[in-house]
């Protein structure tokens, strides 16, 4: 099964990591702390991240529909639908 894991969120509990070494003292295990981070955050980095953009989606899925254009009249109502279902999606995809 394919996990999903929100990047931001890693990068910023690294930076918080990093951020803390800064006031500890200088000591091998603080210099490997700094370097494991850096490490994480390069690879990080070369990952692709996949945006979505849910209101092109709806509209083309929705809108542009004969059925669910017609079914759907109401947009406003239509993307709260549609961003509900594709946070449960996530939240599927992450095991919650």
């Amino acid at each position: 099964m394919i996990q999903y894991i929100d990047k931001d969120a890693i990068m910023a509990e690294i930076e918080r990591i990093e951020y803390e070494t800064n006031y500890e003292p200088f000591t091998d295990e603080v210099l490997g702390k700094r370097m494991v981070c850096k490490d994480i955050k390069s690879f990080l980095d070369t990952l692709e991240v996949k945006k979505v953009d849910l209101e092109k989606e709806y509209e083309e899925f929705v809108v542009d529909d004969p059925i669910f254009g017609n079914f759907i009249t109401n947009d406003t109502m239509g993307m709260e639908l549609a961003k509900h279902f594709f946070e449960l999606g996530l939240k599927t995809n992450k095991g919650e």
